[in-house]
């Protein structure tokens, strides 16, 4: 059994370094550009290229010229940068107009929650009730507040103020004070 892996393996490495011993010699001078991939670099057209024998005052037009077109490509990206960057202003103070919006909607829907527990414990209000079943559904309506201000991403001091709010108002409504 150890032949019939053994051998497979060993016949693939003899074949293997065969294929090897033919291998050329290498060139006497090494070439440097060997290996090396063609430009890519177009080159320029001969309208683009100065005269080599162009005058003081040719040359200083064409300095100008120069100069002017990188001016205009300077002031074009001063621009383009100058209204990217009102864009993204207007784009933060929108943002920022949502998020406000966002908290007073919060706080208004934190609100109204509280106003529908309390009226659903005020319809509960029995007067056959004891103080004990009052109690748990106050506690209930305070714990319902708690988790509707947590679900609305509440800070932690903001969850336990609308606790307490609906608290006091169930309370009230219980005719525990």
């Amino acid at each position: 059994m150890n032949t019939r892996l053994f051998l497979p393996i060993a016949l693939i490495s003899a074949f293997a370094l065969a294929a090897c011993e033919d291998r050329a010699d290498p060139p006497a001078i090494p070439n440097p550009d060997a290996g090396t991939p063609e430009s890519s670099v177009v080159p320029a057209d001969e309208a683009d290229l100065p005269d080599a024998t162009m005058t003081p005052a040719e040359m200083a037009q064409r300095r100008e010229e120069i100069e002017q077109e990188a001016q205009e490509t300077f002031e074009s990206i001063m621009e383009e940068n100058r209204q990217a960057g009102e864009d993204l202003m207007q784009l933060g103070d929108g943002a920022m107009d949502a998020l406000s919006q966002g908290i007073t909607s919060a706080a208004d829907t934190i609100e109204g929650q509280i106003d529908a527990l309390v009226e659903n414990a005020a319809t509960l209000r029995d007067e056959n009730m004891t103080d004990t079943q009052k109690l748990e559904v106050v506690a209930n309506v305070r714990t319902a507040a708690e988790n509707a201000a947590r679900a609305l991403g509440q800070s932690e001091s903001e969850i336990v103020e609308a606790g307490d709010i609906a608290e006091d108002r169930a309370r009230q409504a219980m005719g525990l004070e």
